[in-house]
């Protein structure tokens, strides 16, 4: 009996050796936006609001200005992203604070900021959801008029909680909120063309990868996202005092290659058939002691899936973990990825380390 014991004691030392020796795994579920329900076939006679009135200060004041305007004040940005649908993305990524601006023939049609570095009155990062429902009137719907057609937005209970919509008179604020916090992560003003055309309004875009004419485009702002969920996660990362994450070529390979994998996915496939995220890492070929994953379908704006990431338990988790060093992000249409990776301390000189911003 004592032999039998000892040999059962034997055996679960080497599981538990095996166990902690091998690299770890953190994978959730695909994160898949929940947009609002647009119906633009709404009955014109419903009230469209004025919403409050339009804030005169702050980045907001640009929109529906030339570009030069915003050059003129924060100088040239940092790079140029080409975006979906004709905008040009103005990225302007401080210590501080990070602003992203969409351009239109030459018109800025919307801002996306976080941090202290601009302006975004008469709200800010960080303040607090008490703070916001003080001075805001909040609404379930909102009615937007558009040549003649009329669209109903309405807030579900979980867009009460983590992305207000409000309006100021022409233009609107979507704003971002951390659950966990009970703050806000930043704050999106758009015009009226843009929040109709833009996801995650349902019915507002014809949605989907474009046609393979557009292929060479489509791919630019794939690589735009990329790079825009980096700065980011890295952003949000810093708030929370956590190290810089170093990017990946090697990692980001793996991650873009998945998010064109869920994209051929058919209807009628099982996606628990896709190979795992430990199948697919054996394609970096160095030692890691941790890995981890996050995915996200049906987004078209990055701020947007990082704040759906931050909002949901496991995916936050993976993003604001503190032992990962390298990470690297895929994206192919609205399927986006973001591979984190704990390289082994002896692998740390070998890194494939790149700075995006160096292959401007």
């Amino acid at each position: 009996m004592k032999a039998v014991i000892r040999i059962g004691v034997v055996i679960l030392v080497i599981f538990l050796i095996g166990f902690y020796n091998g690299p770890s795994f953190q994978e959730n579920e695909e994160l898949e936006n929940q947009p609002f329900n647009v119906d633009p076939d709404q009955r014109a006679e419903i009230p469209a609001s004025d919403g409050l009135t339009r804030p005169k200060s702050g980045v907001s004041v640009y929109i529906g200005k030339a570009v030069d305007s915003l050059t003129e004040t924060y100088g040239e940005p940092d790079r140029i992203d080409p975006g979906r649908n004709g905008l040009s993305w103005y990225i302007y990524n401080q210590e501080n604070g990070y602003m992203q601006a969409a351009v239109k023939e030459n018109e800025i049609k919307a801002l996306y900021v976080m941090g202290a570095a601009f302006d975004s009155t008469p709200y800010h990062t960080g303040q607090s959801v008490q703070d916001i429902y003080r001075f805001t009137m909040i609404n379930s719907e909102i009615v937007v008029e558009d040549e003649g057609r009329v669209y109903q937005l309405e807030l579900s209970e979980q867009d009460l909680h983590t992305r207000l919509l409000v309006q100021f008179e022409d233009i609107y604020a979507q704003l971002m909120i951390d659950s966990v916090t009970g703050t806000l992560m930043g704050v999106y003003y758009l015009d009226k063309e843009t929040l109709l055309d833009q996801q995650p309004y349902e019915g507002s875009i014809e949605g989907g990868p474009a046609a393979d004419a557009e292929q060479v485009i489509l791919e630019e702002v794939n690589q735009a996202n990329e790079r825009q969920i980096f700065d980011i996660v890295n952003f949000v990362r810093a708030s929370q005092g956590l190290p810089e994450l170093i990017w990946s070529d090697h990692v980001a390979e793996v991650a873009r290659s998945f998010s064109l994998l869920r994209n051929q996915l058919s209807a009628e496939e099982d996606s628990t058939e896709l190979p795992g995220l430990s199948d697919r890492l054996t394609e970096l070929e160095r030692k890691y002691k941790s890995a981890g994953e996050n995915t996200a379908s049906q987004y078209y704006l990055t701020p947007a899936v990082v704040h759906g990431w931050l909002n949901s338990e496991g995916h936050r988790e993976t993003m604001l973990a503190d032992t990962f060093t390298h990470t690297g992000a895929g994206v192919y249409g609205s399927y986006f990825t973001q591979d984190f990776v704990q390289y082994e301390e002896t692998d740390e000189a070998n890194s494939d380390q790149t700075s995006l911003q160096s292959d401007e």
